[in-house]
């Protein structure tokens, strides 16, 4: 894995990293102490089931959709203050994201690496970090990135549910399912070789507290996401991985809003739907999309 890039620090605010080559922003202590138990709380209120073993989510204003990957017509949840509150803090104040999504990420647990829709939300894209640090991977998206946008449509509810079964192993859904009967034979097909990607990857540490702002290059053309494991190596000195907490929260686009014109038609939603000849309207996509 390649070393992360050098950020630029804000001469201003010490506590701000830039990477303004792709658009990738990262503040340091974002929230207070205060601010981050008040969250914890409110989540545990809602539901207190937090056994170590599944992820929970929690949806805060248009529940994100799982079938279309927008944001729904219909089903939503007033904003809590505890997140209406740091709204006018966040660094792009000329639009304000509108949709939230709260998870839980038991010790352990990880994110595939993926390329958020383009077309449904605006370009600002914010993960906040509470609860417990951990490294964020990214690399620039590639041929096979596109290829695997471009297969059959799946849906993300199903991806979702078997990321739910993930643990502290980061065993998925496809290795947890019962075991044959002893007497039984099982033709078992080889999963082809994954071809090395075109670029490096690189992490960084996303620390508790933090928020992550994704514009540009690192919203629209990178992947990102969270290896499976049960331990970190942060500053030099492993660090076993504790329960975790995050916020991501985006803007909804409806309408004659949905679409997308970046220069990464690759991994582009939008694009996508252009080649295939499907209208807009039909928005349930092939992409992948995870919370952070």
């Amino acid at each position: 894995m390649a070393s992360a890039p050098v950020p630029v620090t804000d001469p201003e605010n010490p506590k701000i990293q830039r990477w303004d080559d792709i658009g990738l922003v990262l503040i340091h202590d974002f929230i207070t102490e205060e601010e981050e138990a008040a969250m914890i709380a409110a989540f545990h209120a809602v539901d207190p089931r937090l056994d170590g073993k599944r992820r929970i989510s929690q949806h805060f204003g248009y529940h994100f959709d799982y079938t279309t990957f927008g944001a729904s017509d219909t089903r939503f949840t007033p904003v809590p203050s505890y997140i209406a509150d740091f709204l006018p803090r966040l660094p792009v104040q000329d639009y304000l994201p509108d949709q939230f999504t709260a998870q839980y990420y038991p010790p352990g647990a990880g994110i595939p690496p993926h390329v958020d829709t383009h077309s449904m939300f605006g370009e600002a894209l914010y993960s906040l970090s509470y609860g417990s640090a951990v490294p964020m991977v990214f690399r620039m998206s590639d041929a096979n990135d596109a290829r695997k946008m471009r297969l059959p449509r799946r849906s993300l509810q199903s991806s979702a549910s078997e990321s739910k079964l993930e643990g502290v192993s980061g065993t998925d859904a496809r290795s947890a399912t019962t075991a044959p009967d002893s007497q039984a034979t099982m033709k078992v097909k080889s999963k082809p070789e994954e071809p090395s990607p075109e670029h490096a990857s690189w992490e960084l540490v996303l620390p508790r507290r933090s928020l992550l702002l994704m514009t540009g290059p690192s919203r629209y053309g990178y992947t990102h996401g969270i290896k499976s494991r049960k331990t970190d190596i942060i500053n030099g000195e492993m660090v076993h991985r504790q329960g975790r907490y995050s916020m991501t929260m985006r803007s909804i686009r409806r309408g004659d809003e949905i679409g997308c014109d970046c220069m990464f038609p690759g991994v582009c939603d939008a694009r996508i739907r252009e080649e295939q000849g499907r209208p807009v309207a039909a928005q349930s996509m092939d992409v992948l999309v995870q919370e952070k």
